[in-house]
Parts: C-alpha cells; sequence; structure tokens
C-alpha cells in the first residue's frame, strides 16, 4: 500500500473515530416536548450583535467546562446542552447567587440507555433524561469522565474524614434540576437567533477534526466544507465580522479555558459552516428556585 492510500486510510479511521461520539440511544425515543415554541423573528427584528456573557455589563453564563480530565471521554454531548442549560437557569434567575450547574457526571452514571456514555450520546437524549429522571447540581458529584455504576452515591454523595480514610455515603438532601421543554430549532439563521435572544443559549452540533488543532483565535476562516457532526458545544450570541461584515456565532465548547478564545471560538453564520446550523437544540429548565 502507498503512503498516500495510508494516510487516507489513517485519516478516515479518525474521522469515523470522532463521528461515533455523536449516536442515539434506544431510550431516546422522544426528540421532543414542546408547549410554547418561540415567535421567529424577522431580520430587521434582530440586533446586530448579542452575546450572553454581556448584557448591558453582566455576563449570565456559567462556568466553562473541560470534558478531557482527568481522563479522556466522549462526553461532549452532555457538556454543550447542560452548559445551555445552566446558562438558562442563569438568565431565568436574572443573574442571581448562586449558578446551578447540573453534575455531568450523573448522567454518566444513570443515564446511559437515554442520553450517552463516554463513548457518545446526544443532546436531545440528555434533554429528554433530565427532563424525566432530572440531574443534580455539580456540588453532588464531581466530574470524573468515566460511565460509573448508577446508585444511590453515584447519584448526590458525600464524605467525612479524617483525610486519607474518609467514609463515603449517599447524599438524601440536595438539588435536582430538571428540564421543562426541549426540542430542535430550525436551521434557519432567524429562529436560531429568535431563540438565543428570548430564552437562552441552544446546544449544537458542530465537525470538529478542523477545529482541534488549527483554531487559535478570531473568526474561523478555515474551510468549512466538513459538515459531518461529531461534537456538541453551544451557541450564546453572534456578532458581525468587521473584516467582511458577515455574522459569527458566539461559541462555548469544553476543551478547557487554554484552547481556542478561553475556551470559546466564532465561527461564520449563515452558511452552516461546520455544520454549526444543522442540527441545534433547546431545553427549558423547569423553575425549582
Amino acid at each position: 500500500m502507498s503512503r498516500v492510500a495510508i494516510l487516507l486510510v489513517v485519516a478516515c479511521i479518525a474521522i469515523a473515530a470522532q463521528a461515533q461520539y455523536i449516536k442515539n440511544y434506544p431510550g431516546n425515543t422522544r426528540k421532543s416536548s414542546i408547549r410554547d415554541p418561540v415567535p421567529l423573528f424577522q431580520a430587521n427584528e434582530l440586533p446586530t450583535s448579542w452575546d450572553w456573557r454581556n448584557v448591558k455589563g453582566v455576563n449570565l453564563v456559567t462556568m466553562n467546562l473541560n470534558q478531557h480530565i482527568p481522563v479522556y471521554c466522549g462526553s461532549c454531548w452532555a457538556h454543550g446542552s447542560m452548559s445551555a442549560l445552566a446558562d438558562r437557569i442563569k438568565i431565568a434567575r436574572n443573574g442571581a447567587w448562586p449558578d446551578y450547574d447540573p453534575a455531568i457526571q450523573y448522567i454518566l452514571n444513570c443515564g446511559t440507555d437515554i442520553a450517552g456514555t463516554c463513548y457518545g450520546g446526544s443532546h436531545l437524549g440528555a434533554y429528554q433524561f433530565a427532563q424525566e429522571k432530572g440531574v443534580p447540581v455539580n456540588t453532588c458529584l464531581q466530574y470524573e469522565a468515566v460511565d460509573n455504576t448508577c446508585n444511590a452515591i453515584n447519584t448526590c454523595r458525600n464524605c467525612k474524614g479524617p483525610p486519607g480514610n474518609s467514609n463515603c455515603f449517599a447524599q438524601t438532601n440536595f438539588t435536582r434540576i430538571f428540564v421543562d421543554q426541549y426540542g430542535s430549532v430550525d436551521s434557519s439563521v432567524n429562529a436560531i437567533k429568535s431563540e438565543i435572544m428570548s430564552r437562552g443559549p441552544v446546544a449544537t452540533g458542530v465537525n470538529a477534526n478542523p477545529l482541534w488543532d488549527s483554531y487559535t483565535g478570531g473568526v474561523w476562516k478555515g474551510s468549512c466544507d466538513q459538515t459531518s457532526i461529531d461534537h456538541i458545544v453551544s451557541i450564546v450570541g453572534w456578532g458581525v465580522d468587521p473584516t467582511d461584515s458577515s455574522d459569527y456565532w458566539i461559541v462555548r465548547n469544553s476543551w478547557g479555558e487554554y484552547w481556542g478564545e478561553k475556551g470559546w471560538f466564532r465561527i461564520k453564520a449563515g452558511v452552516n459552516c461546520l455544520g454549526i446550523e444543522e442540527d441545534v437544540a433547546f431545553a427549558t429548565p423547569k423553575p425549582f428556585w
């Protein structure tokens, strides 16, 4: 086999390995649960820019995430969907303290039939699971990046000392976050912007292969042609690229603050660049505060 052929085979294997992290599980039988669709705004009714990180000087998004520590785990689908949900809780509470971040580790422990595992999953599956079962807040479980057994101590836990010889036990008194409504968003720019501006960030798919090593900042200027989705992220707003007056999406990733623009990236809007507008989903939190 020639060197070129070998390289092509390796590339195909790498792409297939990435693509497997977006998958639907048998228990994800309901792709939507919608009572109140968001009104669709026309382009001239939408602002030229919107960013939930800065609404009149106030940040209304939650903490950055990293799905790859302490070990590698293909849980982007959980990080993208739950960070968008956490942001919507913060928005609904007008930024009031404290932030409520879902315990992604619980979804890996107990959502394996509906949502996914470290070997892949889906944002809609995560939202269905959160609607049916609820998700504890992240002070119940630290993210371990593994698929553990689903039981009481792997739902919410507490530990008592001494250090090095602590006794851990299932915590029974804890807050659980439920999804109220969820579903897909039409792939048009106006529909995505309308949903984001009206209710908060959305989870969406993207082809992450070109971004992994090549993106360091700015609006993505590489090829947009690879649209096979292999990664889930969340869009929190949009802006205008001063170099060509085109729109771009403001996107949160889950690869740590040391990647991209402090864990974020920007990508051209309106052309389904890298599949960013192809598989958009939303969820609203059920009030518990």
